[in-house]
């Protein structure tokens, strides 16, 4: 199966590369075209260079994805599929610069692929990675329906709802569509490469300098995460079931651990009792409210000068505090079973554990970064 792939130097993509070869996928990616003063806009490192076809150079925010006609007739015979994983992760960015790349690239993306379902006479899907985190503030069970309206939105996640209705009104039999809701992504399960520490690694890199060592959460909060070579395969599955789906309506599957994701308290204990000497105090979990972690994700900025790595930070506490299980049944039903995993030990050992590679680290960073 070749896959169209946008957003393939993410991490997510990186997983897809260390993946692709056992599910028997080759990637032809799409490339930015560098910006003025940037002599790249992003390198492929695959384990195996036969996993990469001729890569195309576009641009997710523009009609087409930027691809002129002579690519379009050459992806109509090569690509069996349209995989969007680009993403703004900046979660402080400007507006316009979100709303471009999130909703603009998921539309631009879907149109992109019926079209090569008309020139080729064949099935083409598309598969957009959204966000489990534009469910806002809500709490509680979280179902694989589209999102209601919610004021407590970041404008990150704002626009990851507007690319899902977006999408939804668009959806038609020519071409099947699939929206894959992404938890956070850390790490290859086997190696611990990561694209960079950023996302939950600042829990763990940062952790001493939390003011007073503690973290506010919900008594109950969960940390839904999953190792990206285990997301990857998951979505590979999930894009070989989708070309064979009827109906004309958008699906819509939560990709993380749900039910099974362990507690923000359980995650720090188990890192404290495998390395107790990576603390200077013991990990302490303060209890807070849904409101009140949510109000100040949101509005702090607007009373206190802070830096975008802060600003980040303070959005990323509402991804590791609140209380909520996003479901994984329409998931279970795509596949046929087999739902990803990853254990609590994987995990703290993962995020706590030292680097495995020095240029793993890279330098700056945030709570933030979320898979886009």
């Amino acid at each position: 199966m070749r896959l169209l792939v946008a957003g393939a130097t993410g991490q997510l993509g990186a997983g897809l590369l260390e993946t692709m070869g056992e599910a028997g996928c080759t990637m032809i990616p799409l490339l930015r075209v560098p910006e003025p003063g940037r002599r790249t806009a992003g390198r492929l490192r695959p384990p195996d260079p036969a996993l990469v076809g001729e890569p195309v150079r576009g641009d997710v925010r523009v009609h087409r994805w930027g691809l002129d006609e002579a690519a379009v007739r050459r992806l109509a015979d090569e690509a069996d599929a349209v995989v969007n994983l680009a993403g703004q992760t900046n979660w402080a960015g400007r507006g316009s610069d979100i709303y471009a790349t999130h909703v603009l690239g998921a539309e631009h993306g879907y149109l992109l692929a019926r079209e090569l379902t008309a020139l080729s006479g064949r099935r083409i899907p598309y598969l957009y990675a959204g966000s489990v985190y534009a469910a806002g503030g809500a709490v509680g069970a979280v179902a694989e329906q589209p999102y209601p309206r919610r004021a407590d939105r970041t404008v990150y996640e704002q626009a990851k709802l507007l690319a899902e209705r977006r999408l939804t009104a668009l959806a038609g039999e020519d071409s099947p569509l699939l929206i894959l809701r992404l938890c956070a992504l850390v790490g290859n399960s086997a190696t611990g490469r990561t694209l960079r520490r950023n996302s939950l690694y600042m829990l763990a890199d940062r952790w001493d300098d939390l003011p007073g060592g503690v973290l506010p959460a919900m008594p109950a909060a969960r940390v839904d995460a999953l190792p990206r070579d285990v997301a990857a395969r998951t979505l590979l599955r999930a894009v070989r079931r989708l070309a064979g789906l009827p109906g004309t309506e958008a699906l819509i599957c939560h990709l993380g651990l749900g039910e099974t994701a362990p507690s923000v308290r359980g995650l720090l204990d188990a890192a404290f009792t495998a390395d107790p000497e990576r603390f200077r105090r013991a990990p302490r979990v303060v209890s807070a409210s849904a409101r009140q972690i949510v109000w100040t994700s949101q509005n702090a900025h607007r009373f206190l000068p802070l830096t975008p790595t802060a600003h980040n930070a303070l959005i990323g506490l509402r991804y590791v505090g609140l209380d909520r299980v996003f479901d994984r049944s329409r998931l279970a039903a795509l596949l046929g079973g087999g739902l990803p995993e990853a254990g609590l030990g994987l995990l703290a050992g993962l995020l706590f554990g030292p680097p495995r590679r020095p240029d793993a680290v890279a330098a700056g960073g945030s709570m933030a970064r979320f898979p886009g």
